[in-house]
């Protein structure tokens, strides 16, 4: 309820989905979204899981931990959703490091052929989360700018709303 009204406005600002997901295991579970209103979308299914290292939710969310914590959360099984899959810890590891960086997460028809998405999470009181907007790749590949621009302000608004741990 604390976030649904900034999370459509993501949606609103940005003319497409957005996704609230956490970690269950070695999964990233969707667990609220805002489909956006327009005739091409991206429309995931609620308690869809997809593994962490794949998605830039879960990227965003590995970011949270230790490196050592990393690799026991993804373990050594590394299924190829498409041919752009991460497919090692060292490759994994170097995304997670852009990640802490740039406080966003991106990807790029690894998980699903066709669809890239962008995330942030945040480490709050009520658990760690992250925020993803789902597009599709050629419409993302035009506006990613200014879909970062946005997605950083989400951010800022989400954590002056329910305050913050830490925000990657």
């Amino acid at each position: 309820d604390l976030v649904s009204p900034l999370l459509e406005k993501l949606s609103s600002d940005t003319n497409e989905t957005v996704s609230l997901a956490r970690a269950s295991g070695s999964q990233l579970a969707i667990i609220h979204h805002v489909v956006a209103s327009r005739e091409l979308r991206v429309v995931p299914h609620m308690g869809l899981n997809l593994p962490l290292y794949s998605t830039s939710g879960g990227r965003a969310l590995l970011a949270l931990e230790c490196e050592k914590d990393v690799r026991t959360i993804v373990g050594d099984v590394w299924q190829e959703l498409t041919d752009q899959t991460v497919k090692t810890l060292p490759q994994l590891l170097q995304l997670i490091r852009e990640v802490r960086e740039t406080g966003i997460a991106v990807d790029r028809g690894e998980t699903l052929e066709g669809i890239s998405t962008m995330a942030f999470a945040l480490d709050t009181l009520f658990g760690r989360f992250s925020v993803s907007l789902l597009v599709p790749s050629a419409r993302f590949l035009r506006h990613e700018a200014r879909f970062r621009d946005e997605m950083l302000k989400c951010k800022e608004a989400l954590v002056r709303e329910i305050g913050k741990v830490a925000a990657i």
